[in-house]
């Protein structure tokens, strides 16, 4: 298990961002602009989260269980060692009681625009844990590798379960506390509903592998008419490409969520993690497997970055990392 945003957030607002014990601001601002902030604090567990750590044996909690709020204290550096190293006096029992009395002093300092803005941040962190969860954003690797590398084919109840991500984000009753945040999450929603499209046209529903949707190699053909096999070949390796500059284009919309979260929400979101990527399988002729990292860059970042997919196809080529190499279509250029 690990702690979830809405874990986070819940822990560091009621604390202060402060250590529970001393008092200390555990965020400090950065001494120049190109800094990002410091995080000098750490989350640090009443009863431990494995059992043969220090106050780890005596409790049958489940891994969620220990790593939820009401098992979490915020402590600065020194008092998180301390903690850990002087466990006959801080028992469990005293870091809850120690925890309480904190959070009390700090509600009480908490304004009402500093509770609303708590408030609508919870509700932001607890539908990105959901999004997290419902994307797949912890096996992204492996999917992307089945779905970049031909045929393209996706795991069934992935792709299944995506048809129903976008439903999900238009029913979120949103804050509008965090309009970037929002942003991104509904360019995450356009570039998937368009992946889902033009995946979905081609899809082959006589294999037998059910673990697998797949794309249909419909070049394939019974009769021997060669200018139509090489209309088909050419219409199905632009098919793949496009499926797979779509799949780096949702890479990309989900890294941008993240890099939202992160300048939004809380700061250390998916840090552990690191950035969302994609490894394709059996490229060029030495067959390597190459793994990149799809982002928007600079300009590309702000509003909306992803145009819809009449523009997208030819403005993909602008993007950092692309299939296919023909020459871009200009927009409104009827392809027939």
């Amino acid at each position: 298990m690990a702690i979830s945003l809405r874990t986070h957030k819940i822990l560091w607002g009621r604390s202060g961002n402060r250590c529970a014990i001393c008092g200390t601001e555990l965020v400090v601002d950065p001494s120049c602009e190109s800094d990002d902030p410091s995080v000098v604090g750490a989350e640090a567990h009443i009863v431990a989260r494995s059992e043969s750590f220090t106050r780890g044996h005596d409790s049958a909690m489940s891994p969620k269980e220990r790593d939820g709020y009401t098992n979490l204290i915020l402590l600065c550096a020194v008092h998180h060692k301390q903690v850990d190293d002087q466990p006959g006096y801080y028992t469990a029992e005293r870091l809850r009681q120690i925890k309480k009395s904190h959070e009390e002093k700090v509600r009480k300092t908490l304004s009402a625009e500093d509770r609303e803005e708590q408030k609508s941040d919870l509700i932001y962190a607890g539908y990105v844990d959901e999004w997290v969860s419902r994307s797949g954003l912890d096996d992204w690797m492996a999917t992307g590798t089945w779905i970049t590398t031909r045929p393209s084919a996706a795991p069934r109840g992935w792709y299944e379960r995506q048809s129903e991500v976008p439903k999900w984000l238009i029913g979120r009753i949103w804050p509008h506390r965090r309009p970037t945040l929002e942003t991104a999450l509904f360019n995450y929603k356009a570039v998937l509903q368009d992946f889902l499209m033009v995946f979905g046209s081609h899809l082959d529903y006589t294999r037998d592998d059910s673990r697998f949707v797949n794309t249909k190699r419909f070049y394939r053909i019974e009769e021997w008419n060669p200018e139509l096999y090489h209309r088909l070949l050419e219409e199905y390796g632009e098919h793949e490409n496009l499926v797979c500059d779509l799949f780096f284009e949702l890479t990309r919309a989900a890294n941008l969520v993240c890099d939202r979260v992160r300048e939004t929400i809380f700061s250390g979101f998916r840090l552990r993690e690191g950035a969302v990527l994609v490894t394709r399988c059996c490229v060029g002729f030495e067959m390597k497997d190459v793994t990149c990292r799809p982002e928007y860059q600079d300009a590309e970042r702000e509003g909306t970055p992803y145009p819809g997919l009449t523009e997208f196809r030819s403005i993909r080529y602008t993007r950092d990392f692309v299939l296919d190499p023909r020459d871009p279509i200009p927009p409104g250029v009827n392809e027939e």
